[in-house]
């Protein structure tokens, strides 16, 4: 199951309808007291703060997506039911949060009053207009400043149709899409075939988010998250770590020579500079397997068997012993939060000092220490930890992380290997950054794999394909060899 922008999804023709959630007034919203994540209500904010700076409500680019392939005509009735059933099986698809004077306030729909208006598009003949399109839908569709932040498109041929969904990121995460093909082919068989869904039970995001927000209002500065923020933010001068390989061309005249070759108009209109992207096949899965083994010998696992080669290639490239990033965390730590759509993620800091190891075992069970216990790190919200930071005498604002490393793992999704096999991808909105590097490793049943986006400059593109191209040969040649504990 790849991961990447709707550009490099394989796309084809056909006859486009949009699906728009709507309720009517038998909907019976309600005002809702529990409270949202500071994750959420941060992202309300930086929405309005493009509203108010672009005079737009339209989509942020910050949305994140599913095609999933079904070998069948489209029913138009049974897509009506799969979704209306997926829609009532998660709740965070029938709750908004919106700001009222200044603060999140929250109102939400029951279940079974969430309808569906379908509206055709059009039959399209290739696959560029058809991108094009779709892209500006989910643009659109998916502020989070109004509901729905979300919507579904079709893509119907004669014996076969793409379900296409869309959302708001503080929807759901990248394990959500890992885990929601599977429960929309389910609920679509029930609605067409009669086969009963095999589900895993769920819970609730916006129960999870109402007592993680009151866990984390409680925490202070002694907090064990905000201690090892601190510490580790300190011994930069609270200055956010980069990606070590340049991304900025040194020469003015190169760099403006690149930001206009790169530059296009977001749909208000507004010349941007989009970034680039990249998608690496690092390993089979024969050769993760054998590398997964080597990082066992040595007492670490693929997680941190992978760090530890960035960590070295860190270092052979002249960069100092020491590797620096920001690594995400799920915090699904209870059953009932296992098959909840919703925002379970969590930032860690991770520093591996490569000083005095001698072989990669000795890197990697150090690379397996510095990931316990950077856990630590992930248990209190990031911007949680940058309030409660700032409030201490001579401390500067947290900066936002600039390089983060993602890694997830689909092997254990139901149809997982159908997924990998082309049944679906997962997708990414447009980003815009200039500073931010991100690195999502995969391991799905086809193998290893890495998705990255950086800046949108051709001086980032060579340094960023330098880096994972040196990742795969390392990879490959740890996984080849013989390398017992260190």
């Amino acid at each position: 199951m790849q991961f990447t922008e709707l550009d490099a999804y394989p796309l084809r023709p056909g006859e486009l309808r949009n699906w728009i959630p709507t309720t009517g007034p038998a909907a019976r919203w309600r005002d809702d007291p529990r409270a949202t994540s500071h994750v959420h209500e941060a992202h309300l904010r930086g929405a309005q703060a493009v509203l108010r700076r672009r005079h737009i409500d339209g989509g942020r680019e910050s949305w994140l997506g599913l095609g999933i392939e079904f070998d069948e005509p489209l029913s138009i009735p049974g897509m009506r039911t799969a979704l209306r059933a997926w829609i009532d099986r998660h709740e965070v698809l029938r709750t908004h949060v919106f700001l009222e004077d200044g603060r999140p306030r929250r109102r939400s729909a029951q279940t079974d009053t969430v309808d569906l208006r379908v509206k055709s598009i059009g039959t399209y003949r290739s696959t560029g207009p058809l991108a094009e399109q779709l892209l500006g839908e989910f643009d659109r569709a998916t502020a989070p400043l109004t509901w729905p932040a979300y919507m579904f498109s079709t893509v119907a041929r004669e014996d076969s149709f793409t379900l296409f969904f869309a959302a708001d990121h503080s929807l759901l995460d990248g394990y959500s899409l890992i885990l929601s093909p599977y429960e929309l082919r389910e609920f679509y068989r029930e609605a067409v075939h009669g086969e009963a869904p095999r589900l895993l039970p769920t819970g609730s995001y916006v129960n999870y988010s109402d007592t993680d927000r009151q866990s984390a209002d409680r925490a202070g500065a002694t907090h064990p998250a905000a201690q090892m923020w601190d510490e580790y933010l300190s011994e930069t001068g609270f200055k956010p770590d980069p990606f070590p390989m340049p991304l900025l061309p040194l020469s003015a005249k190169v760099l403006a020579d690149e930001t206009r070759a790169a530059l296009s108009r977001d749909p208000d209109g507004v010349p941007r500079l989009p970034q680039g992207a990249l998608n690496f096949h690092l390993l089979d899965d024969d050769r993760s397997n054998n590398f997964t083994r080597v990082c066992s010998e040595s007492g670490a696992s693929l997680v941190t068997g992978v760090l530890a080669c960035m960590a070295k290639i860190n270092t052979d490239l002249g960069f100092g012993p020491v590797f620096r990033c920001a690594v995400t965390r799920h915090t699904r730590d209870a059953e009932q939060w296992i098959a909840a759509l919703g925002w379970f993620v969590g930032i860690a800091p991770f520093r591996l000092d490569t000083t005095g190891t001698r072989t990669f075992g000795e890197l990697a069970q150090r690379a397996q220490a510095a990931w316990k216990h950077s856990k630590i790190g992930s248990t209190l919200p990031y911007l949680r930890i940058g309030e409660v930071l700032a409030d201490e005498p001579g401390r500067s604002q947290a900066p936002p992380p600039r390089f983060v490393v993602s890694f997830m793992d689909t092997r254990s999704a139901p149809g997982s290997d159908v997924n990998d096999a082309g049944g679906a991808g997962a997708l990414r909105s447009r980003d815009y950054s200039i500073d931010d590097v991100y690195l999502w490793v995969l391991r799905t049943p086809s193998g290893l794999h890495v998705a990255a986006r950086f800046p949108g400059f051709e001086t980032a593109r060579r340094s960023v394909t330098l880096y994972l191209g040196a990742l795969r040969s390392l990879l490959t040649e740890i996984g080849d060899a013989t390398v017992t504990r260190g």
